[in-house]
């Protein structure tokens, strides 16, 4: 229980520790694992998550993550007449393990964030997790976040077990961008002045953009040089040849092979984070 609750709360919900879980479970099992008293003919006595009840004392080991420190649980109760794909998910699960419930919370993942209420919002959420939520399933749809493919981005691919080289791709912004440098200085104490700078974007194009917060920080400005210079046009040959023009007929000693290396290297860390952050795409 500690791990799973721990993970969602740290590293999806990003909220208290403390705070509990809820379950959704198959209405016609409901009575067999929760204090229901009387439920009639109608097992479907809380589909809105409205009904808070005891887990029947034997189960609570079986269900720990759903069950809060009182042994209580708020559950909502799936019928397969209001809700047949969710209801044919739960009986899969039950099927395979003997627990006719899954977990069930709210789906936000940004601080201040309300429940998601249109698809928008759904991949806007999806993609905030950083990848600790796996899949986004909206109907029919199964989503899952693409990671940045590093052999378009340079023109390499492999086929038949051997390498081959193809056109690299031409990065692009997710839209319009707006730039916010700020400075600081901090004098210490043998008044030698330390200027640091931090630079921010907006791109209210990106799928990741967020109304409340509109700025996003960006590391130092070289990714905001390489969000200004990539408007689908360029190569990474192109954005090399941008930071480490030279004469032509100037020979190119190891030294500066080596800084031209180490510099690659750090304009690809670079761009994997805008992506992933889905300031770009190739």
């Amino acid at each position: 229980k500690s791990a799973l609750v721990r993970f969602i709360n740290q590293h999806v919900k990003f909220r208290e520790s403390f705070r509990p879980f809820a379950p959704s479970v198959l209405a016609e099992e409901a009575a067999e694992w929760f204090d229901l008293g009387d439920v009639g003919n109608d097992p479907n006595i809380s589909p809105y998550m409205s009904m808070t009840a005891h887990v029947t004392e034997s189960k609570r080991g079986q269900i720990p993550s759903v069950t809060h420190v009182d042994g209580s649980s708020r559950l909502q109760t799936v019928t397969k007449e209001a809700e047949p794909l969710y209801h044919q998910l739960i009986s899969a699960f039950f099927k395979r393990t003997g627990v006719p419930m899954v977990l069930n919370t709210s789906f936000n993942t940004l601080p201040g964030e309300p429940i998601v209420e249109t698809p928008r919002e759904a991949i806007r959420s999806f993609l905030s997790s950083m990848g600790s939520i796996e899949f986004l399933v909206m109907g029919d749809y199964i989503i899952k976040r693409k990671t940045p493919d590093l052999q378009k981005l340079l023109g390499a691919a492999s086929r038949d077990g051997n390498e081959v080289f193809k056109e690299p791709a031409c990065p692009i912004r997710s839209g319009p961008a707006a730039f916010e440098s700020s400075f600081s200085v901090d004098r210490g104490e043998t008044d030698d002045a330390t200027v640091s700078t931090t630079t921010k974007v907006r791109m209210t194009d990106r799928p990741m953009h967020n109304e409340r917060n509109e700025w996003f920080t960006l590391l130092d400005e070289l990714e905001g040089e390489l969000l200004a210079i990539l408007d689908g046009t360029v190569t990474m040959n192109d954005v090399m040849a941008h930071f480490t023009s030279m004469p032509e007929d100037e020979e190119i000693s190891k030294d500066q092979l080596d800084e031209s290396q180490v510099l690659l290297q750090n304009i690809v860390r670079r761009l994997v984070r805008l992506y992933e952050y889905t300031l770009i795409s190739w």
